[in-house]
């Protein structure tokens, strides 16, 4: 499978899915999230490495918290925070990573615990 295919396709559709879950869990963090970002339109960097060199870099559009875009070969962030102001955070995970989070069903049923898990093998850096 293409590194594209699983971006654009795989991950979205997985996100999609572990939001609806979420929503359903916890709603009132839900609905606090919500209201943080809605009418925001926010752009969030995803780097995907093979073997420790860049494979890939994607930019996840957002409208609200939903996921409106994903362009693939470009790395930009710009995330509007009510507090923070803009903050342009991006994300570096290795493939093999990714495709284990993508089968790991326990995100649906409890995002936080799973997460961190995984948070060994995300990087998070910001653009300048």
């Amino acid at each position: 499978m293409s590194l594209d295919t699983l971006v654009q396709n795989d991950l979205v559709n997985f996100r999609r899915e572990v939001i609806k879950s979420f929503r359903e869990n916890h709603p009132t963090m839900f609905t606090m999230m919500e209201r943080v970002f809605a009418g925001r339109r926010n752009m969030v960097g995803m780097q995907v490495t093979e073997n420790g060199a860049v494979a890939g870099t994607y930019t996840f559009i957002t409208n609200g918290i939903d996921i409106a875009e994903v362009k693939s070969g470009v790395l930009e962030s710009e995330i509007h925070h009510p507090l923070l102001g803009v903050v342009k955070p991006y994300m570096t995970v290795e493939r093999s990573a990714l495709e284990a989070m993508l089968k790991d069903e326990r995100f649906k049923s409890e995002v936080f615990s799973t997460l961190v898990h995984y948070l060994p093998d995300l990087t998070i850096r910001f653009l300048r």
